[in-house]
């Protein structure tokens, strides 16, 4: 499959807690999750325009993933939250009404927050994110835990590999169930 990989915010203008920052977090992330899709037999394209403001970023996002050819993508992003302490986990963002994208993101979300639990809802049909609404093919969005959490920011810091392999599970068993 033909996969697109978005960095989800363009560099600083993320969210930020814990000494890390959501841009540089992704992109460890998707260095990880790139290796990892290839040596799944996957063509793995990273979409990334770290100068540009964030609208300029998501607008040249969509742009390349709707004229490359991807079979689905998946945006990496951080959470945070006020609530340092309690705000925590993992979930999983799909445009209503895409039965291919909502079934990515069951696929992806079940090891994704068995790897940072905490949230009440793992999976959210979400219309309003211009991300996941103007793209053709599928496309989900991962908020990989809150980066103002403690814990969630510890594998965030220390284990993004162990993200990028949950997120490659979900990926696994999506393209399985695809190829059935």
């Amino acid at each position: 499959m033909n996969i697109a990989l978005d960095i989800g915010h363009s560099k600083g203008t993320g969210a930020r807690g814990n000494g890390l920052e959501e841009h540089d977090v992704a992109c460890v992330i998707a260095r990880h999750l790139f290796a990892q899709l290839k040596d799944m037999g996957h063509t793995v394209h990273v979409l990334d325009f770290p100068d540009k403001g964030n609208t300029e970023d998501l607008n040249a996002t969509i742009k390349v993933a709707n004229a490359d050819g991807y079979d689905f993508g998946i945006s990496l992003h951080c959470d945070c939250a006020h609530d340092r302490q309690n705000a925590r986990g993992a979930h999983v963002c799909f445009y209503p009404g895409s039965v291919q994208g909502s079934r990515l993101a069951a696929c992806i979300a079940e090891p994704l927050a068995d790897l940072l639990p905490g949230r009440a809802n793992t999976i959210q049909a979400r219309p309003g994110l211009a991300i996941l609404k103007q793209t053709r093919m599928p496309w989900v969005l991962c908020e990989c835990g809150f980066i103002s959490n403690a814990g969630d920011a510890d594998i965030m810091k220390h284990h993004p590999e162990s993200i990028a392999n949950a997120i490659a599970e979900g990926v696994r068993d999506f393209t399985a169930q695809e190829l059935v």
